[in-house]
């Protein structure tokens, strides 16, 4: 079951011309699915005592559900020469679905995760054609501690020590050394 429920309250205040306040809980789920096959190896050389499949990824991806809380207000002051909006936010995933390139195509992977933040929007005009804008965020987020994926555009991660290499020209993937070891 998904959906959302959002509550609004519109009170009278004495330094606003309008405010309205609202919070709002929703839960939200994104379908599972398959990924696609691993590389198929050469049956040659090494690869005889490995099978001729290589197991680089999961072969299905879970489904994804979210639980998102959020509290805000929008104001109008100064007889509406000013708008005043902000907002807080607080997103927990089960099972979030991040998509990622293994051995030339496209893969995903479930993390459990979190993210929050807030963010804070003005509109300010001192006078009638002169009009100043703000807008700004924060956000903090995070996967669940010891769940980890390598980083696909820097699998080093920017490790001096570490060279990417291919290790045979019918290998799929590339593969990660210490400098040291592959210059031999």
């Amino acid at each position: 079951v998904t959906g959302r429920a959002n509550i609004t309250w519109t009170p009278k205040l004495d330094f606003t011309d309008q405010t309205m306040m609202y919070a709002s809980y929703a839960h939200g789920y994104k379908g599972g699915g398959a990924n696609p096959p691993p590389p198929v190896a050469q049956n040659t050389g090494l690869y005889r005592f490995l099978g001729n499949t290589i197991t680089t990824h999961p072969p299905d991806f879970a489904p994804e559900f979210v639980n998102a809380y959020e509290f805000g207000t929008k104001n109008t002051l100064f007889d509406g020469a000013l708008t005043l909006n902000g907002d807080l936010f607080y997103y927990n995933y089960e099972a979030y679905q991040v998509s990622q390139i293994v051995d030339r195509t496209a893969i995903n992977l479930n993390f459990n995760a979190h993210a929050k933040g807030a963010e804070l929007e003005a509109t300010w005009e001192p006078l009638p054609g002169l009009r100043f804008n703000f807008a700004g965020g924060w956000e903090d987020t995070a996967v669940a501690k010891g769940q980890s994926a390598v980083d696909l555009m820097d699998r080093t991660a920017g490790n001096p020590n570490w060279v990417v290499v291919k290790p045979f020209v019918t290998e799929a993937s590339n593969c990660i050394f210490p400098v040291d070891v592959a210059k031999y």
